[in-house]
């Protein structure tokens, strides 16, 4: 895991962005009066990408899970039994996160330091890309956990709002959960009033984004990937964010929300640090996701093999095709697979773009709204596939031979295209059992059947158990939080848009 050194290196590294910006506000440079907004806003918007993007989080959890990747050795977490520490992680880094982003805020707001961040962005502009980026992550901890402890820039004085306290004037060390329901009902108010007022012809911090007018894009964008998430529970609301975010959202690749990391050892992403500084070979395709993009399994039976096999993965040089690890079989099938792929030489690149939102989920939330729209599925493959780097006939043959759009090809593509986001996969899959080629505990392997290792669970996990440190310090609001679940603090209770 990423040690401190590393952080600090990467947020110099990060830095280097406004390296022409002056900084005469700091008059002895050993003591600056503030830290700089952008430091502040790059550290959180690093520590976004990486912290839930890498070997633990996503390696071991979300992408696991989602069953993009299996372990190659330690198969427990593909059992569902997750570390400690893991949760922890999938906790209090997105919390961390947005301290940061708050603190960016204040720094905005504070007559004392207002003047000195406006080299990155106008106060205001800078306020608003926060809001939008502190909705991303927060809904990141309601689709992990469900109810949660939240704050909002537009409802700050809400007493039941109790989250980022720990530095205010009257802080709350134990603050209480809001409805899951409520947190997205206001995210949603959050993106649609962050980009009504930011600057469309201004410029603000370069880090994902540069242009006000992409931001306002990431925000419709972000809009439409939540209320499709609602679309079962609250289609009337669903439909209204549609209607108002359609139109000014992602419109191409360009478009595309990408966190790029450096290109050397220090400042690389998580996974050259995995594979290549650390040298790890604990990961693999599963066997599930590798016969879906060879159209072995799935409602593509009838085309050629995906192209995006192998932009997604390399295979063995011994091996003609990329080869699968069976999930959740457990570590004597795992072990026995001695030729298993390992992903792509771009992924494991130290700038690596961990993709954050793209074009391609957008056109295919449009194809899901318009009943199956065939445009927009096809749409949604061509920007997958060339984001991914496939050649254009390539493109062109595979788009010409595909199933004709419904919610079953819609929503299976959808998840091919969601490689390398774990969590949205897997919410996708537990708002609408698609695509339904996972291994499912009860599945049979070679004579080996598919138990986890979690008590009770015979289903892959609706969500993630809350961090033993809640049941320790927070307790009465854990209390209060597990007895709204319908399964109490298990890995099978219900997310509320999980209605299935």
């Amino acid at each position: 895991m990423r040690n401190n050194i590393k952080k600090f290196l990467m947020t110099l590294g990060l830095m280097a962005i406004v390296a022409s910006c002056d900084t005469d506000y700091i008059e002895d440079p050993d003591n600056p009066v503030s830290v700089p907004s952008i430091q502040l806003f790059n550290n959180a918007t690093y520590d976004l990408a990486w912290e839930l993007n890498d070997e633990w989080v996503a390696g071991r959890g979300t992408l696991g899970i989602a069953q993009y990747w299996a372990g190659a050795f330690y198969v427990e977490e593909n059992l569902y039994a997750l570390r400690p520490s893991m949760i922890d992680d999938m906790w209090e880094w997105p919390y961390r996160i947005l301290t940061d982003y708050q603190k960016v805020i204040e720094l905005n707001e504070n007559p004392e330091t207002k003047a000195l961040m406006e080299p990155y962005g106008s106060n205001n502009d800078q306020i608003q890309v926060c809001r939008m980026m502190m909705a991303y992550t927060f809904y990141k901890l309601v689709d992990t956990f469900g109810d949660v402890p939240y704050w909002s820039y537009g409802q700050r004085d809400n007493p039941d709002f109790q989250a980022l306290s720990l530095l205010d004037e009257n802080p709350i060390p134990n603050p209480a959960y809001n409805d899951a329901s409520v947190i997205y009902q206001d995210l949603l108010v959050e993106l649609l009033d962050a980009s009504k007022k930011i600057s469309p012809s201004g410029s603000t911090f370069g880090t994902v984004y540069s242009a006000n007018s992409d931001w306002i894009k990431f925000a419709h964008s972000l809009r439409l990937r939540l209320a499709v998430h609602l679309l079962d529970v609250n289609p009337t609301l669903a439909n209204n964010v549609f209607m108002e975010s359609n139109e000014p959202a992602f419109g191409s690749n360009t478009d595309n929300a990408l966190f790029t990391f450096g290109t050397d050892d220090i400042t690389g992403g998580p996974w050259h640090n995995a594979f290549t500084v650390n040298a790890r070979r604990d990961f693999a395709p599963t066997l599930s996701f590798v016969d879906l993009l060879y159209n072995r399994t799935g409602p593509f039976m009838n085309s050629d093999a995906d192209p995006r096999v192998e932009l997604y993965f390399d295979k063995r040089l011994e091996s003609e095709e990329v080869v699968g690890i069976p999930y959740g079989f457990g570590q004597d099938i795992a072990r026995a697979v001695v030729d298993e792929g390992i992903p792509a030489e771009h992924i494991l690149a130290p700038d690596f773009s961990q993709p954050l939102l793209t074009y391609s989920e957008v056109e295919f939330i449009r194809s899901e709204f318009t009943d199956w729209n065939q445009m927009h599925y096809e749409n949604g493959i061509k920007a997958s596939m060339e984001y991914w780097g496939a050649p254009s006939d390539v493109i062109d043959n595979y788009v010409e031979s595909i199933a004709v759009a419904s919610e079953e090809t819609v929503l299976t593509q959808k998840y091919i295209a969601l490689y390398m986001d774990g969590l949205e996969a897997w919410t996708e899959y537990r708002r609408t059992g698609y695509p339904n080629t996972l291994s499912v505990p009860g599945d049979t392997y070679d004579g080996t059947t598919f138990v986890t290792n979690v008590p009770g669970l015979d289903i892959i996990p609706t969500r993630v158990i809350y961090p033993q440190n809640e049941q320790l310090l927070n307790r009465s609001n854990w209390d209060s939080a597990r007895s709204k679940l319908n399964n109490g603090d298990t890995m099978f209770s219900k997310i509320f848009w999980d209605v299935d």
